[in-house]
């Protein structure tokens, strides 16, 4: 008995079948409910849902000590201190962020961590990041009031952080993007729930990824726009970083769109939806070619 053509043939009908055909027959199913969505605004929204928030707000202090534990850059003692010194007193009793400064909890420090540094390149840029205040000379006798200009120094040190932070969620979101892809079928919600579960386990790999994104030194940095609607800088690198209040950010490498727009690494990652009931299938199929 020749067994070649017989696994050949074996093979070949598990792939049919694999593939969406009825048994038996070329007749492919078509999945008239499903509709393609771009990954990116999912992945997004199960990123924000999970970013920590101390008594219901962002807290850059607090945050800063749970990062120090998440990347083992501080350890609980360290902690306790720091907290003490700024007169800190946690509530035990509350269920936000605040346990994690003293739970112990690596995988929540890290999740929380990765979650507030990946959606605060999502916000509006803070200007007092890089701002000084500056008091002119007296004029006439009458002293001036102190005004804000930009500081060289401080520009210097955000800027490549920026970019190292936009660069890293541009690459863990198309890892997570082409991971969804491989799950067609499933609904907006059920995809938002597994991109938060994929992230929260990469979240180690995304903190990693801000320190291996980092631009070398000797990189300038033009600040392009800043104003209320507006941030915008390019650098000798390639890069172009821009956040707007009416689109969010777009980060460019060489031209190429890294982060935005609905795109990640220069791609749209559309995902394979379930995006209406299946209660529309047979009002499409009653419709003749």
């Amino acid at each position: 008995m020749n067994i070649k053509p017989l696994l050949g043939a074996v093979l070949l009908g598990s792939l049919v079948i694999s593939a969406g055909c009825k048994p038996g027959s070329d007749e492919q199913v078509v999945q008239r409910n499903w509709v393609s969505v771009p990954a990116l605004p999912i992945i997004q929204d199960a990123v924000s849902a999970l970013k920590p928030t101390f008594s219901g707000k962002r807290d850059a202090g607090l945050m800063t000590q749970v990062c120090g534990l998440a990347r083992g850059e501080l350890t609980q003692h360290q902690v306790d201190e720091n907290l003490k010194k700024a007169g800190t007193k946690l509530d035990d009793k509350a269920k936000d962020a605040t346990v994690l400064l003293h739970n112990g909890d690596k995988a929540g420090q890290a999740t929380s961590c990765a979650a507030y540094l990946a959606t605060a390149v999502l916000q509006p840029v803070d200007a007092g990041e890089f701002m000084k205040s500056v008091t002119m000379p007296e004029e006439g006798g009458k002293p001036t009031q102190p005004t804000l200009q930009v500081d060289p120094a401080r520009l210097g040190q955000v800027l490549p952080i920026k970019v190292a932070e936009a660069k890293a969620i541009g690459d863990v979101f198309a890892l997570i993007a082409a991971e969804l892809q491989r799950r067609p079928g499933l609904t907006v919600a059920e995809y938002r729930k597994q991109a938060g579960e994929l992230f929260a386990r990469l979240a180690p790999q995304y903190l990693q990824r801000i320190k291996d994104q980092l631009p070398p030194d000797g990189a300038i940095y033009q600040l392009k726009r800043l104003d209320t609607e507006r941030f915008a800088f390019g650098s000798s690198l390639g890069v172009y970083f821009k956040y707007a209040t009416d689109s969010g950010l777009v980060l460019k490498q060489n031209g190429m769109t890294w982060y935005g727009d609905g795109k990640l690494l220069g791609q749209e990652y559309p995902l394979q939806v379930a995006y209406f009931p299946e209660a529309v299938k047979p009002l499409l199929a009653a419709v003749k070619q």
